[in-house]
């Protein structure tokens, strides 16, 4: 009796950890999410395995390579077991309810050869891409043929590129009875026929835009060397799904596409209208053999539709699963390549069967079932209330979303969203900080920066009316004139009572500091003679360049650091101030040296000195500019950027004007000859520079030799 308990405990434990109620291996099988700068942060696991079915579990036999797995209107499943050139009919519980391996076809029985997809309408009917025998076979519920659309008919013989096959991969029919194909091979987008299998179109092609750098070296090459060079070509779509709207999802799994859409929504004129207003591009990992040694982007093989717009993809370059909402929001990611449970080898359909997704995997010949964690389920019911307008509801559940996982950008986002609808838009603006969500915080403080004016309206035009009546009255009693004579009144009084200190060599050096700084302001707008004051009337100083030069930094880093939220895209926690120094006065050094180095060999008049004094008076526009607009930066919203970023090029091109303008006049250039010396100074930063990484490229290779070196000295002996 003991042995008999001891033996089903056993079992039990073995059965929970193929089922996947024990947790998987954490180093296999990880969730995660992106912050705000694309960082992946750990999460609770969303979704976990339950089930892993396998055909003969089934009483259907083993499967081989199956390739597509699709939920009809009444719940049932069908699974394309392509390997045995069949289609396995299964309730939602996976009990066979048939097989559809042959049929009649005019007397004749007709087999399939490769199918790799299947489509089963609301009326019953089933439609098969028989591949391998270029075909879509139409079939009843029983069986029956109803018909067979073979190669697209059409009185247009450019329709289709030359040596067109047609090797239907993926396909759906629309309420409208319009058939889509997706063709292998075939770029042009997707196949649109009627059910007769007439061409009519097609729709939502896949764009591409070469960089200018291709199309530069395609337009220059020979045409041998463009026949071996590969098209501009976009990447076939790899796979589609009718959503319950009636709009198409599709994917296309790599490439050389526009604007990275690797998975599109579109509608019935073929225009994509999938919303990407996340805080990423929908696409995946965000880094190329990101958490993996595998390269490239991830690879997007299927896609379901699900409710309220969510939609999850199937990456097959390192089987996970990414889920997103409307609007482009990542909401989750699980999933992993290896041997365990809940991982795949080469995962290639995806399916939704109420919250559970089901997952074939053709070189195991398996289908996974995952089901949804506490985690997964509440970031789903708080989408769902939000939609339906219960905001005081989704704020609730979102809170329980950060209980469990405070990385979750999204969900303070969402809280944000319930807030703003509900009126309370400073606590919007927090929440909105907290999720990243620079747009929802523009839109909340837009409405409570109008709030606040209008509360306090009154006493702001009281007070700006006092201000003007004061400096009106100040004007024609002349205060300002008359200060300034008590002041200057009050400064010979001053001389005279201590002329020791007025001899002291260092009030006499701070006076002329403070001369020389002021000074500044008569280059910035009269450039050609400040610029020839400074360096033949000694206006300018060693010290003020220097002092100004520091400015300019400090300038930087405070508009860095204390831009306004809604404008500052740094990671402020990641910042360091002798880096960012170093990027400012990096290029100012190099742009001395440089320039000194040059105007040296053209007959230059300017000394290092001149060079470094006119450099650091030019960019005095960059001080007068950085402080205020990063303090006026906090108190704008999106829309109002385009001034920040204006004032930004305003200030940058008036100190590069400075620059050039300065350069001609301390070496006494001309224009054209001022002109051809900045551009040699560029060119010779950038050759600086390269020979410098050159070198310590060279250092650094052989730093590790020599360590290698004595590592292998050291083992040997």
């Amino acid at each position: 009796m003991k042995r008999s308990i001891f033996v089903k405990v056993v079992i039990l434990a073995a059965v929970l950890i193929v089922m996947g109620a024990l947790p998987v291996d954490a180093a296999l099988y990880k969730s995660y999410l992106f912050d705000a700068w694309g960082v992946p942060m750990p999460t609770p696991e969303p979704y976990l395995p339950v089930q892993v079915i396998f055909g003969s579990d089934i009483g259907a036999g083993d499967f081989r390579s199956p390739q597509d797995i699709f939920r009809a209107h009444d719940g049932t499943l069908y699974i394309v077991d392509s390997g045995n050139n069949r289609i396995v009919k299964t309730t939602s519980g996976f009990e066979v309810v048939r097989i559809y391996q042959e049929f009649d076809n005019n007397g004749v029985k007709d087999t399939f050869n490769n199918p790799q997809s299947v489509f089963v309408t609301a009326e019953g009917e089933i439609y098969i891409a028989d591949t391998n025998r270029e075909r879509i076979v139409r079939l009843k519920q029983d069986g029956e043929l109803i018909s067979i659309i073979g190669a697209p008919k059409t009185d247009n013989p450019d329709a289709f590129p030359r040596h067109f096959r047609f090797r239907p991969k993926r396909i759906a029919v629309d309420r409208f009875d319009r058939l889509y194909v997706i063709v292998e091979g075939l770029y042009e987008g997707l196949m649109e026929l009627d059910l007769e299998g007439n061409f009519r179109t097609f729709t939502g092609a896949p764009r591409v835009s070469p960089t200018v750098w291709e199309y530069f070296w395609y337009r220059i090459a020979s045409e041998e060397q463009r026949s071996r060079r590969r098209l501009f070509l976009p990447t076939e779509y790899s796979s589609m799904h009718l959503d319950a709207d009636g709009f198409m999802l599709t994917t296309i799994s790599g490439g050389e596409v526009q604007d990275d859409h690797f998975v599109r929504k579109l509608n019935p004129a073929g225009v994509d209208i999938l919303k990407r207003e996340g805080l990423h591009p929908v696409m995946g990992d965000l880094r190329p053999g990101m958490g993996t040694s595998l390269e490239g982007n991830s690879r997007f093989v299927d896609v379901v539709g699900r409710e309220n717009d969510i939609y999850s993809v199937l990456d097959q370059q390192r089987g996970r699963i990414f889920t997103y909402d409307g609007q482009g929001n990542l909401l989750y990611v699980f999933g992993g390549l290896g041997q365990g449970v809940g991982l795949f080898s080469r995962p290639v359909a995806i399916e939704a069967v109420g919250d559970q997704l089901l997952v074939i995997d053709s070189r195991t010949n398996s289908i996974t079932v995952f089901a949804p964690t506490e985690y997964a389920k509440l970031i789903h019911t708080a989408l769902d209330l939000y939609n339906r307008g219960k905001y005081d509801e989704a704020t609730e559940v979102w809170q329980q979303v950060v209980k469990l996982n405070a990385n979750n950008e999204l969900a303070f986002s969402g809280m944000g969203d319930s807030e703003l609808s509900k009126g309370n838009f400073e606590q919007a603006m927090l929440y909105y900080r907290l999720g990243s969500d620079r747009e929802g915080y523009s839109k909340a403080f837009y409405r409570y920066r109008r709030e606040v004016i209008g509360a306090n309206f009154g006493k702001i035009m009281t007070a700006a009316l006092v201000i003007i009546a004061v400096l009106s009255i100040g004007a024609k009693l002349q205060w300002r004139t008359k200060f300034k004579e008590r002041f200057r009144s009050s400064q010979a009084a001053a001389a005279l009572a201590s002329e020791r200190v007025q001899g002291n060599r260092l009030v006499i050096y701070l006076r002329k500091t403070w001369q020389a700084l002021r000074f500044a302001k008569h280059v910035i707008f009269h450039p050609f003679d400040g610029f020839w004051d400074l360096k033949y009337e000694k206006r300018g100083t060693s010290s003020a360049a220097t002092i100004l030069l520091i400015l300019v930094v400090i300038s930087y880093i405070f508009m860095r650091q204390y831009t306004g939220f809604v404008l500052n895209y740094n990671r402020i926690e990641d910042l360091n101030i002798i880096v960012e120094a170093t990027s400012l006065l990096g290029p100012f050094i190099l742009w001395c040296v440089v320039n000194w180095a040059l105007t040296t060999l053209m007959d230059g008049k300017g000394k290092m000195k001149d060079i470094y004094i006119a450099g650091a008076y030019a960019l005095t526009p960059m001080i007068l500019i950085n402080f205020p607009i990063t303090i006026i930066s906090n108190y704008m919203t999106i829309e109002e950027g385009t001034f920040y970023y204006l004032l930004l090029v305003v200030g940058v091109v008036w100190a590069m004007t400075l620059l050039i303008l300065g350069t001609g006049v301390i070496h006494e250039y001309s224009f054209g000859k001022t002109i051809f010396t900045t551009l040699a100074t560029i060119v010779g930063i950038g050759i600086v520079i390269f020979v410098g990484l050159l070198f310590f490229h060279v250092i650094d290779m052989m730093f590790n030799f020599v360590r290698e070196m004595y590592v292998e000295l050291t083992f040997r002996l």
